[in-house]
């Protein structure tokens, strides 16, 4: 292919590339002789962020499809470019390629189209580029090199075909097709499902290069967006945050820790201000200040780095954020992930066509899942004739044939200009011998015989049946002639049966039965021969693999030897030097120390459960305690203050008589003591108005330190469930360590006791010498430090001998 691109004269070349094929890499080498032989070449790309991507995977400097579109209506255009190759031309619709094209016809531009028909198709009238393909009879890439599973391969292959339903019953053999009653259910499976797996990836870096999730609609994205955010905010791993207003009266909550998407291209370099944000990043919220301006992290390939990449950050203000430039970026639409590849991807299948499913199942490496929620798939008519699904078993065979049905209904972009006239034949190569005899290799692969990968005793038996098949075909000339003489006689007596039994028995084959008794013996005959053979083939192997009591002497000898060289030395197990009472000891200590920390797990998730109970009653009266609080004082004032209006009102009022006595008011309320009040009031009535006053301002202060220390103790009950919830874990991975070490020393003590007796004394030896480190559970505390404090005990690495 790569031969072609270079050679031939087209003035324009369409290359099908399937999912995972290498079209990043056919590029590449393109650029390889492009450079070598002095020709100027560009990309072009319908997302900046994808125009950045083909310039680092392939070394061509690209932008943008507006870009150049912009820069051919300013008069600039195509000048100084040999070649431009549109990457994912599909997605490219046809204004764009006809001014594209146009311009390229202008200046001498040779436009090289690498797309996929089969998947995303162009959001305006689309066509040009499978009918380019079908003109110049363009190449296609069909090697997967993406997939892992050879059967998520095969079932991708089959995919290709037009055959989804096959397709996907083969994925959901292998595990990758999951069924759901409803839209919520499946999209709680997958956010269950990312929580488990993102525990591989602890660096939300690492998680966004790693783990996708995918749905077809923004809604379906919000909603799984949402979820993880909320998965994280409730597992404690998000920081400060902001709530954002967004246009149309929605609103963005963004949090440090937060894994966002940018949405719109922010030229900064161009200002001076730092490097691009580009639109399609996927980056960490880092950090965010007092003006709710957030720091945002992301990678970014560099090869000169040590690790292969390096980190670049902006600050984002809130008047962008408010206009949409972030949103989160746990989950993304299928179009926004073109071009990505992963290691594990969670898609979301509802509204999806068969153009979007087909990106959306192939952007991982390891495993590509798709969840389908039957309520919403299948057709009123379907599930009124079903009613509900009774078993899983019954569950997925439904979703997946109501997907399928669904799929066939996608229809490919097709060029107008087809409906007004007949369709145009391919264009004729020019004559080049040695780029057609390398595009005749590259078109018809060789094909291996059949026998090429089996042993030995059966491939010889594969090419002695093939050779007799040959035979059974060959025409004598004598016996073929009086064969056809003979058949050309019944067939004038138009005897057709005894002329196609005669033509079947001159060529070997055995003719299907016409009639009940033909069958009935045609069975008998294929079971008879089918016994016949079991019985040759049982002999042949009890003769051949029969072994002798020695032989099964001598084997079990060798598998004990084996199981003895798989076992490892002491010095290499972490806790084979301790002795069986340290060892039950340290099993002990961690037991104990697993249980703690599960009964600090739910004493934490207890206090967590009456705060948020409390706190929500206190949202649903209005009035928060502090609120209550401070309502109270200011109840009580206003009664003192009636009191010395009263006095005040009186003819013979003792000023200082009714301050005293609207002081022992206030001084004998159950608010007295936390607000802290002397015992001596003022002087004067008119002097008592300023204490009234700071009395007031401080009760103030209190109700909000009491309702802030509500939600702290809140916030700070689920952090302590957290890591006690890690303790626990970090006990009990300690304890399945200690007990596979007695699990293996009871196994050695059984099938290989001389080795158990070195062992035993090894360990007698190395105690004697040095004796039994403590561990940090063997160390008694005072029992007032929680589970998660405390370490599990850690294996003791031990000393060569």
């Amino acid at each position: 292919m790569v031969i072609r691109m270079l050679t031939e004269g087209h003035g324009i070349e369409a290359a099908v590339g399937a999912a995972g094929a290498g079209k990043s890499t056919l590029m590449d080498a393109c650029r390889i002789a492009w450079d070598a032989s002095g020709i100027t070449y560009a990309g072009a790309c319908l997302s900046a962020v994808a125009a950045k991507n083909l310039t680092e995977s392939s070394g061509i400097p690209s932008k943008t499809v507006a870009a150049w579109l912009h820069e051919i209506e300013n008069g600039k255009g195509l000048r100084g470019v040999d070649v431009l190759c549109i990457d994912e031309a599909t997605m490219v619709d046809d204004r764009a390629a006809a001014r594209l094209m146009t311009e390229a016809a202008r200046t001498g531009t040779k436009i090289i189209a690498i797309g996929d028909h089969l998947q995303l198709q162009a959001i305006g009238p689309g066509g040009w580029f499978r009918e380019t393909h079908y003109l110049v009879n363009g190449l296609t890439l069909t090697e997967n090199r993406r997939q892992e599973d050879a059967a998520e391969r095969a079932a991708l292959d089959i995919w290709r075909t037009g055959d989804h339903e096959l397709a996907l019953r083969m994925l959901a053999e292998g595990g990758r097709v999951h069924a759901a009653e409803t839209a919520d259910e499946a999209r709680s499976q997958i956010l269950t499902t990312w929580d488990e797996i993102r525990s591989h990836w602890p660096n939300p870096q690492d998680l966004a290069a790693n783990l996708a999730v995918l749905a077809a609609r923004n809604s379906h994205v919000d909603a799984l967006n949402l979820g993880a955010q909320q998965i994280r905010r409730a597992a404690g791993e998000l920081g400060d945050e902001h709530t954002y207003a967004l246009p149309g009266g929605d609103t963005l909550t963004l949090a440090v820790g937060d894994l966002v998407r940018v949405r719109a291209n922010d030229y900064r370099s161009r200002r001076g201000e730092g490097p691009d944000v580009l639109n399609g990043y996927r980056a960490v919220i880092t950090a965010m200040d007092a003006e709710h301006r957030v720091k945002i992290t992301w990678r970014v390939k560099d090869v000169t780095a040590e690790a292969g990449y390096r980190y670049e950050s902006a600050w984002v203000k809130p008047e962008r954020i408010a206009s949409g430039a972030l949103s989160l970026g746990y989950a993304m639409t299928i179009a926004a992930s073109q071009g990505l590849t992963c290691h594990t991807s969670l898609m979301y299948g509802h509204g999806a066509n068969a153009f979007a499913t087909y990106p959306g199942i192939t952007r991982a490496r390891r495993a590509n899942h798709i969840w389908l929620p039957l309520a919403v798939i299948e057709d009123e008519e379907t599930q009124a004739r079903l009613g509900t699904a009774r078993s899983e078993k019954e569950l997925l065979p439904r979703a997946v044939l109501a997907f399928a049905r669904f799929l066939g209904q996608s229809k490919p972009d097709h060029m107008i200009s087809d409906l007004l006239r007949e369709r145009p034949a391919p264009a004729q190569l020019p004559a080049q011998p040695a780029a057609t005899e390398a595009r005749a290799t590259e078109r018809v692969p060789h094909r291996a015989p059949p026998w090429s990968s089996l042993t030995p005793a059966v491939e010889q038996a594969e090419r002695e049946a093939h050779r007799r098949r040959q035979a059974s075909h060959a025409r004598p000339d004598s016996k073929w002639e009086a064969i056809m003489a003979d058949a050309i006689t019944k067939l004038r007596s138009q005897d057709q049966g005894v002329l196609t039994r005669a033509l079947a028995t001159a060529y070997g084959i055995e003719l299907p039965p016409h009639t009940v008794d033909e069958a009935q013996e045609a069975i008998t005959r294929t079971r008879q021969r089918v016994s016949e053979f079991d019985a040759r083939l049982e002999a042949v192997e009890r003769k051949r693999y029969k072994l002798s009591s020695e032989q099964r002497e001598q084997l079990g000898q060798m598998r004990l030897k084996l199981e003895r060289v798989a076992i490892l030395p002491i010095t290499a197990r972490p806790y084979g030097s301790l002795s069986v009472e340290g060892l039950a000891r340290q099993l002990a200590d961690a037991e104990h120390g697993a249980s703690r920390a599960e009964l600090a797990v739910a004493e934490a998730i207890e206090t967590e459960r009456l705060l948020s109970e409390r706190l929500a009653a206190e949202g649903t009266t209005g009035q928060t305690r502090g609120e209550a609080y401070a309502v109270e004082l200011h109840r009580l004032v206003d009664q003192v203050g009636e009191l010395l209006a009263d006095d005040d009102r009186s003819e013979s009022g003792d000023g200082s008589q009714a301050t005293r006595e609207a002081w022992e008011a206030i001084r004998t309320s159950d608010l007295a003591g936390a607000l802290g009040i002397p015992q001596d009031p003022a002087e004067a009535p008119q002097d008592l108005g300023p204490q009234l006053a700071e009395l007031c301002d401080r009760a103030s202060r209190l109700g909000h330190d009491l309702d802030k220390r509500a939600r702290t103790e809140l916030a700070s009950a689920h952090q302590r469930a957290a890591r006690e919830r890690e303790a626990v874990q970090r006990f009990r991975s300690v304890a399945t360590e200690l007990q596979a070490e007695v699990a293996l020393r009871d196994t050695i003590a059984t099938r290989h006791p001389e080795l158990h007796d070195i062992e035993e004394s090894a360990r007698l030896n190395q105690s004697r010498g040095q004796g039994e480190a403590p561990t940090p559970q063997q160390v008694p505390d005072d029992g007032q430090s929680t589970a998660a404090e405390q370490s599990p005990p850690q294996p003791q690495r031990n000393q060569t001998r």
